[in-house]
């Protein structure tokens, strides 16, 4: 290509952050009208004003005030992974860019605590069945931010039945965590929630809604 494309080509990241004046801008506008390849990094470049503001803070009101350094670095690292990694998406571009800026530490917080992720990695309680029950099954307990998500397996459950998981508090009381119909196969996979915290609950019962209990297991 050109010098003279190469000069315009340079203008491309301050034309996405709104940073050329209107001399540079009319250029450029004419010079994307007959340029794909410079239409199509203009493109890859549209996330780049958020990252940078929220890299920035709260306080940064305007992508203007975001130093000459810090923008060049970031169209170079955009520039860059297009190069090296051109069937990965624009996302991976953003995230170079998001690195030089010093912004991965941000960026990863504010991810991490949108993740409704467990804070453990809970092992599976075997639920033991009551004389007389066929049905069979186990249950994992996560804390989460909210109290305690319960996952159940069960399998050999009675047909025709409506089902109730209860989750026992140390104190005694009791929290229904969920409900559901019985399957044709009588298999059934549920999550369930309870407020109470991972820490204070002390058992799980499955048991019908007519109140037959069926599995049981003491934490």
């Amino acid at each position: 290509m050109s010098s003279e494309h190469d000069r315009v080509r340079e203008l491309l990241g301050p034309y996405v952050l709104g940073g050329l004046d209107a001399a540079d801008r009319a250029l450029l506008d004419g010079h994307l009208s007959t340029c794909p390849t410079c239409r199509n990094e203009v493109a890859a470049y549209a996330g780049l004003p958020s990252l940078l503001r929220l890299g920035h803070g709260p306080n940064s009101s305007t992508t203007a005030e975001l130093d000459d350094g810090a923008l060049t670095r970031a169209v170079g690292a955009l520039r860059q992974g297009r190069r090296r990694r051109r069937r990965r998406s624009l996302l991976g571009s953003a995230a170079a860019a998001v690195l030089v800026l010093g912004l991965g530490a941000t960026t990863a917080g504010l991810v991490a605590g949108h993740r409704d992720t467990p804070q453990t990695n809970p092992a599976a309680l075997h639920l033991v069945a009551v004389q007389g029950s066929p049905a069979r099954g186990q249950t994992s307990l996560s804390a989460r931010p909210w109290g305690t998500s319960i996952d159940l397996d069960l399998s050999a459950l009675p047909k025709d039945q409506r089902f109730i998981v209860w989750v026992i508090a140390t104190d005694g009381t009791r929290e229904q965590a969920a409900t559901w119909a019985s399957t044709p196969d009588g298999i059934a996979h549920v999550t369930g929630a309870s407020a109470l915290a991972r820490t204070d609950v002390a058992a799980v019962r499955v048991a019908t809604t007519d109140g037959t209990l069926l599995l049981s297991t003491d934490i």
